[in-house]
């Protein structure tokens, strides 16, 4: 009885709650001094149920996080489409992103199980509130009767923010996840020893990217195509290519 009385005053309670829902909320949930507004008000009043539901399964905590990753960066995408249908879409992915936010803890916690992925992942699911809030930027310039921004280009850009954030915070997580910040990740590793690795890294990086430039202006200006485009949309396609690569290679190394 008395652990109830504690919950109803520490916990995001709901009338319903059984005892035992209530003893997950106190072995799963924070209180309310460590828990945002909606997640405290709205998502954690209801997220114990689909963990305790969850936990019954093979699902496991890095697969909710995931789910989070996936929901945040369609969510960017839905807001860059600057559409009312799809502002309301964005409003159910991002609750659903961050219901998955709520529950890969709860689950982790229920199940007893913490990895360094999870630390990795956890990182993750924080920057995406990067390209989220660069794809608002775009709605707004979409909706502008004073510029021809339109919702292909604002997702193309959308994309790219979404690729450059990763491409700075998937090497971040790996140094937070293994706990080393001198600790280089393993895809840094790999640049540095055959000539072959290194000379990529260089060539699908920003220093390869403005050495090679000059050369595209100049092969622009004798031809007349358009070079400096194909470049530039070349040098993106493998800047993205390579972020995910990277992505999946330290991914499997923590």
């Amino acid at each position: 009885m008395e652990l109830m009385k504690e919950d109803k005053h520490l916990y995001p309670t709901l009338p319903f709650d059984t005892k035992q829902i209530l003893t997950l909320r106190h072995k799963c949930q924070k209180t309310r001094r460590h828990e945002e507004i909606l997640s405290w008000f709205v998502l954690r009043r209801f997220s114990i149920y689909v963990t305790y539901l969850l936990a019954k399964t093979r699902i496991t905590p890095n697969h909710i996080s995931w789910s989070s990753v996936v929901l945040f960066m369609i969510t960017g995408i839905l807001v860059a489409i600057a559409k009312p249908w799809s502002m309301l879409l964005a409003v159910t992915t991002y609750y659903l992103a961050y219901l998955c936010d709520c529950i890969d803890g709860e689950l982790a916690r229920l199940k007893a199980v913490t990895s360094p992925r999870g630390v990795f992942l956890d990182t993750l699911i924080r920057a995406m509130s990067i390209p989220v809030v660069t794809a608002i930027g775009l709605a707004l310039l979409v909706q502008c009767p004073f510029l021809s921004l339109h919702v292909l280009e604002s997702i193309i850009i959308y994309v790219i923010a979404v690729s450059a954030t990763l491409a700075l915070l998937v090497p971040l997580s790996y140094h937070f996840s293994v706990g080393d910040a001198g600790q280089e990740d393993p895809v840094s590793q790999m640049r540095t020893n055959p000539t072959r690795n290194e000379w990529i890294a260089f060539l699908t990086g920003l220093p390869g990217l403005f050495t090679l430039l000059p050369v595209a202006i100049l092969l622009q200006y004798l031809t007349g195509l358009a070079i400096i485009t194909v470049f530039l949309v070349g040098f993106l396609f493998l800047f993205s290519v390579k972020t995910l690569i990277r992505l999946y290679i330290t991914y499997q190394n923590i």
